[in-house]
């Protein structure tokens, strides 16, 4: 069993350095299907958020639950030195690319041989932390009968914007892969993974439950240190403050950076594997707040800002575009 599981590894990070080289990006958001309304990827197939409905979820799981490009690693590393008590050598590399909701591949055709997130996750040790992308209608219902802990890591959308521009821009057909054309493909109903607006007003529902935990990632550039304290007593962790000093700054966008350079330099290839998707695609560029000043028209910062205001009237949430 494990040959086969290497050997179709190998061969997805093969084709998937294939695809790159001649076609510059993959096909991860080129085919997409309709499932309860949203528009979703091959790779977040509704046969795999189907599945999600009887996923069996325990009661010490950890759900750290992103819209894409929200700050997806910087949330799973923090918790996952929380659990490890700041010891950064008993984290397990080799699952930091494994998502809830995900089949990863780089192609349709190669989907086969690549085995769900969820199915992965299912033979995970507890504690579980289960990062997830996946819609609030769409999460594993067994949450409300269940006491898993639930952190929403939230990112301002015109950052977050940004990001996702850069990460996906050679994996959408050509009328979106512009700038203009990607934050308009942004503002409409057909984003994969369906509306960012959507996503976080329907997790901000449950702020105030006693087992969800709604983080801002602008409020860990602001003081990391607090965040991370703040995370670690949701997850009931008493850890002593010089542990809580010691993640923070491995938690650092450059304490991050360097961590991720440690695991490239340790495994070359097969570490890439671990810090980018398909081995190219990097998890982390910049990492900061205020970004999208330097791509924002004044024209397009206008049409999105009445597009936000409508959106996110009367909810009570709020972002801070700059620090």
């Amino acid at each position: 069993m494990s040959t086969v599981c290497v050997d179709s590894a190998k061969l997805i990070a093969d084709a998937a350095r294939v695809q790159c080289d001649s076609k510059g990006g993959h096909d991860t958001w080129k085919k997409v299907y309709k499932y309860k309304g949203y528009t979703v990827s091959w790779m977040q197939s509704p046969e795999n958020l189907e599945a999600l409905q009887t996923f069996e979820v325990k009661d010490d799981d950890i759900f750290c639950v992103t819209y894409p490009k929200a700050g997806t690693h910087w949330i799973w590393e923090i918790i996952s030195l929380l659990l490890a008590e700041g010891d950064v050598t008993k984290l397990d590399r080799s699952v930091m690319n494994t998502m809830l909701d995900l089949t990863l591949a780089p192609s349709p055709e190669l989907a086969q041989y690549a085995t769900p997130g969820y199915k992965t996750i299912e033979t995970f040790p507890s504690p579980r932390v289960i990062p997830t992308h996946v819609m609030e209608p769409c999460f594993p219902p067994q949450w409300k009968t269940k006491k898993p802990k639930v952190i929403y890591f939230a990112r301002n959308p015109k950052d977050l914007l940004v990001s996702f521009f850069h990460f996906a821009k050679d994996s959408v057909d050509p009328e979106f892969s512009t700038w203009e054309g990607f934050m308009k493909l942004f503002l409409s109903e057909e984003v994969p993974n369906g509306s960012w607006f959507d996503h976080v007003l329907r997790y901000w529902k449950h702020k105030d439950e006693p087992n969800f935990l709604f983080l801002k990632y602008e409020d860990c550039h602001k003081d990391l240190k607090s965040s991370v304290a703040k995370v670690a007593k949701f997850l009931e962790k008493d850890l002593s403050d010089d542990v809580i000093e010691r993640i923070t700054e491995l938690c650092t966008m450059k304490g991050m950076k360097q961590t991720y350079d440690q695991i490239e330099d340790k495994y070359q290839d097969a570490g890439k594997m671990f810090t980018h998707l398909f081995g190219q695609l990097p998890f982390l560029r910049k990492g900061v707040v205020g970004d999208w000043k330097n791509y924002f028209t004044p024209e397009q910062n206008e049409l999105f800002d009445k597009y936000y205001e409508d959106k996110m009237a009367g909810s009570g949430l709020t972002f801070d575009f700059e620090l």
